[in-house]
């Protein structure tokens, strides 16, 4: 079963926010952020992070040319909700 959620994350002042969409398989979860900021998106390796295990989150393809805060805040926003959802 797909699930969507909203998280919302501050990063540099300003408080933005992404729609979720959360899909399981045999070997990892997705989850794919959308009607996110086009700037934001700039300093990330994309829209995917990965789930393995719970509360272990990874962007794909990240690399040192990106924003370690910004995949950091991202990550903990979305830990947060699905914290509250497995709770």
């Amino acid at each position: 079963m797909a699930r969507i959620f909203n998280i919302y994350f501050e990063f540099e002042g300003m408080v933005y926010n992404a729609i979720v969409s959360v899909r399981t398989t045999a070997f990892l979860t997705e989850y794919t952020l959308n009607n996110f900021n086009e700037n934001l998106l700039e300093l990330l390796p994309g829209n995917k992070i990965l789930s393995q295990s719970p509360g272990h989150f990874v962007f794909q393809n990240a690399s040192s040319e990106n924003s370690t805060i910004l995949m950091n805040v991202i990550i903990k926003a979305v830990a947060e909700h699905m914290h509250g959802v497995d709770a």
